[in-house]
């Protein structure tokens, strides 16, 4: 791999940054949820979960569409500057519409009123998220500027937490400096934006460009709302069909599996989807082979976290206190669903969207659909029953079909059976 030196050493650079990204919340999170107990923990998870939703809404898939245009164009300004704007403006128009759908969510239907006030107060990472410009800069192939950015903000605001957050009360001051931590963290991201002058000016825009760049998003965001049915949607279905202890159990079983997997896999990503984008164009049998390789390891790491997930989870139940018992037949079964989010994300990822042409792009989103309705016949069936290892099951199972389905969609570009 010695003609990906910058990308090798961009994902290992990356992941020392996402180590010490992750080192505040790995100590935070636990403090969370023994000091708010398991129920005050799901009123932050389950407000979490729909404002995650309403971010997807408002980043719309252009962390793909306009990334990979970014980084096929970089060496045009012109252009940089009419992705820029034309992203921008539609994010702020997706903005909008997710504060109306919020409103009508917290307050209009009586189930949900009681997570209200913590809802609004998690909004703000919506928000903070609209202008945190991680597609330009990665397209940019400065990912780094934003990892740094995420590091400084975690460590700056994250241990107030300990400083103001010390009973089950303070539930909403900790929604509070969970969101400022994306305020923060976007404000340090447009001064570097202004500071560096990667944006030369302002460019008038279209509206006709406005919707040619959320027209190129379409498909991908459609892929990542069937994707969020069971990353965000399980635990509103949770929320509604029990209390917010067994909320909490799940929330935090599945925010500890998730934040070792992305700990692992998100790195690659950013150091690798820009260069695989542009290989596809110049050279897609180097690309092709750069994904295996990518593959492989990734497959290697991951085995590795299930062992461990697997083998410490009565330890970790043990250390997050009495509201927590019965999560180590949670942590069991997530624990193979990292080995399956890494490898489809590599192959739905690089395979198919950066690799891929339109109707790779297609079977991306085909997939994700057939996913969305697998996990809703699951989801419903096992959560009334089953309740926080229902969903479990039920993720297992979705994230399983996720991984068959990228499998098969690259079976003749990506593999050979000869």
């Amino acid at each position: 791999m010695k003609d990906n030196k910058r990308e090798i050493k961009d994902v290992v650079y990356l992941m020392a940054l996402q180590g010490l990204n992750y080192v505040a919340p790995l100590i935070v999170f636990p403090y969370l949820m023994i000091v708010l107990g398991a129920e005050k923990f799901g009123v932050i998870g389950f407000s979490l979960s729909v404002n995650l939703y309403l971010m997807l809404l408002v980043d719309f898939g252009f962390n793909f569409s306009a990334t990979k245009k970014i980084a096929q164009t970089k060496d045009s300004l012109v252009e940089i500057n009419k992705i820029f704007s034309a992203t921008l403006w539609a994010k702020i128009g997706l903005l909008i519409i997710s504060f109306l759908i919020l409103l009508i969510f917290a307050f209009l239907i009586p189930r949900f009123q009681i997570y209200s006030t913590t809802l609004l107060i998690m909004f703000l990472m919506v928000v903070a998220n609209t202008f945190s410009f991680v597609w330009l800069f990665q397209g940019l192939g400065k990912i780094r500027i934003i990892s740094i950015i995420n590091i400084i903000s975690k460590f700056l605001i994250l241990p107030l937490t300990f400083i103001f957050v010390k009973t089950s009360n303070d539930y909403n001051t900790a929604a509070f400096i969970q969101s400022f931590v994306y305020i923060l963290s976007s404000i340090i991201t447009l001064g570097v934006l202004l500071n560096k002058k990667i944006i030369a000016n302002w460019v008038s825009i279209k509206i006709s460009e406005i919707k040619n760049e959320l027209k190129a998003a379409y498909p991908i965001f459609l892929s990542n709302a069937a994707t969020s049915i069971y990353t965000a949607l399980f635990v509103i279905i949770l929320g509604y069909y029990s209390t917010p202890v067994e909320v909490g159990k799940y929330a935090a079983v599945e925010k500890i599996m998730r934040g070792f997997c992305f700990l692992i896999f998100t790195p690659i990503s950013q150091a690798f989807y820009p260069k695989i984008s542009t290989m596809s164009v110049s050279s897609p049998k180097n690309a092709l082979d750069l994904t295996k390789k990518i593959l492989i390891f990734v497959i290697g790491i991951m085995i590795i976290l299930f062992i461990l997930l697997f083998f410490f989870s009565s330890p970790i139940m043990h250390f997050l206190g009495k509201d927590y018992e019965g999560t180590d037949t949670i942590f069991k079964i997530m624990s193979i669903a990292p080995l399956f989010i890494a490898a489809g994300g590599v192959l739905g990822q690089f395979g198919l969207l950066a690799i891929g042409n339109e109707k790779d792009k297609k079977n991306f989103q085909r997939t994700y659909f057939i996913a969305a309705f697998v996990a809703l016949l699951t989801v419903f069936y096992f959560i009334p029953i089953y309740f926080s290892t229902g969903a479990s099951i039920a993720l297992l199972i979705t994230e399983f079909t996720v991984f068959i389905g990228m499998l098969w969609f690259n079976r003749k570009n990506f593999f050979s059976f000869k």
